[in-house]
């Protein structure tokens, strides 16, 4: 909760701030994902988080094919971001415990700065993730970090620090993982942990314009999405924790209000939601309890099994309160993936399960096209992406796999990379860009 003082502050402001934010909401949107007609990969899996690029990027790459260039980067888990000839990601020095962020340029592969803050103390993580896990986002004139150990930090495009905004320690069992997104005037995060809230601030100065409590979410990984419907703006993002309180929820992009839900989901909200065709779409996957976790409550493992089931499922817009029963358009419970987001694509939804497992349905009714394997075993904490009537999805043992986005599951290629991708690859100007453990590779025709 804010302090009395700074919440009477920000009622004050609150009314003038809706009307600037309302006329300039439109405008900011289109921005940040397009200049000139081009339209760049400013945030986690690009524009609102669709996983959808331009361009004809190549279907066989490799070390040794179609490579433009190799960079060598530290220890994260961020995704590469890209605007016009720049690319962002963020790094952990292990040795210095020192979290980085890093611009490299586009064409060369070359670092163009590097720009280091240091924690007081570094989060703990998950031994599969990092202190640098979160994608950086940019509206085109900043670029915006968070670090779970540090807080959210702006700069410009040469680097130089626009503003800070140092934030407590997430308590959770993983570490921070969901990235901060662009929002009109906005630049919201979801903050997990015991004092889990959705925070928005004014993207120019850090000004905290609004921060919604969200502390019966404390297992909620899920990067926030903007929905934009009937004239209304929303911030939807999936939360959780081991009790009966798992849900998706949407606010009020204006002022943070809570504006409906829908129950009934598993504990552990993990993958980013999706919007195309009119619908919201989101994968909610059993959890994999942790011996603390099932030490603490013993008595409702079995509950929660029963009743919230992994799903995956379709969305309406509009309604308010528990929307629950009224507005699922459909829900299937095979097919779920883990980790890694679902991808909306030419009027069908894929998603991607361990074991290299695919299954594509058509988006508006939930209707199965096919399942299948994909040759490629293992691990998939990358979310997929497409680009020119193609699917790629990345393994966790740097296998990058590439479909064709027809209505039959037909490999056009596997593709092997000599290192770990647990990182999402960003498709820009028919190139493709992956973050392996230990370098960025450019690859493009």
């Amino acid at each position: 909760m804010l302090p009395a003082s700074e919440g009477r502050s920000l009622n004050m402001a609150r009314t003038s701030w809706i009307t600037l934010l309302a006329a300039v909401v439109l405008s900011s949107f289109a921005a940040v994902a397009e200049n000139g007609g081009k339209v760049w990969w400013p945030q986690f899996r690009g524009p609102n988080s669709s996983g959808v690029g331009e361009g004809r990027p190549p279907v066989h790459f490799g070390p040794n094919q179609k490579l433009l260039w190799k960079a060598a980067v530290g220890s994260g888990l961020s995704s590469p971001i890209v605007w016009e000839g720049r690319i962002f990601l963020t790094e952990f020095d292990r040795t210095n415990k020192h979290l980085a962020t890093v611009c490299i340029d586009r064409r060369t592969g070359k670092i163009l700065w590097r720009r280091s803050v240091a924690a007081g103390e570094i989060e703990k993580v998950h031994e599969l993730n990092s202190p640098a896990a979160p994608t950086p986002v940019t509206d085109g004139q900043r670029v915006y970090v968070y670090f779970g150990s540090y807080g959210l930090v702006s700069y410009d495009l040469n680097g130089n620090q626009q503003w800070e905004k140092q934030l407590p320690l997430p308590e959770n069992p993983y570490g921070a993982v969901a990235s901060p997104i662009v929002a009109g005037e906005l630049l919201v995060l979801n903050h997990q942990g015991k004092d889990s809230y959705l925070l928005g601030v004014n993207r120019r100065d850090g000004r905290t314009v609004w921060k919604t409590d969200r502390s019966l979410f404390q297992y909620g990984w899920s990067t926030p999405v903007h929905w934009r419907h009937d004239g209304i703006d929303e911030i939807v993002v999936l939360g959780g924790d081991f009790k009966p309180n798992q849900r998706l929820m949407a606010y009020n992009l204006a002022d943070g209000a809570e504006r409906w839900w829908v129950g009934g989901l598993p504990p552990c909200g993990k993958s980013t939601p999706v919007i195309g065709g009119g619908l919201l779409f989101l994968a909610a996957p059993d959890i994999i309890l942790e011996p603390a976790a099932e030490r603490r409550y013993p008595d409702r493992t079995a509950q929660i099994y029963a009743n919230n089931a992994a799903r995956v499922l379709a969305v309406r817009p509009g309604g308010s309160g528990d929307v629950s029963q009224s507005n699922i358009a459909w829900s299937e419970r095979k097919g779920v993936p883990g980790v890694p987001s679902p991808l909306y694509y030419q009027g069908r939804l894929y998603t991607f399960q361990n074991g290299g497992i695919v299954s594509c349905r058509v988006a508006n009714t939930g209707e199965l096209v096919y399942s299948g394997r994909l040759g490629e075993l293992g691990y998939y904490y990358s979310s997929p992406v497409a680009a020119d009537n193609k699917v790629y999805i990345a393994s966790a043992d740097g296998g990058v796999v590439v479909l064709d986005a027809g209505v039959e599951l037909k490999i056009l290629a596997r593709n092997k990379l000599d290192g770990a991708i647990l990182a999402t690859p960003a498709l820009v100007d028919g190139k493709i860009y992956v973050r392996t453990e230990s370098h960025l590779y450019a690859f493009g025709n």
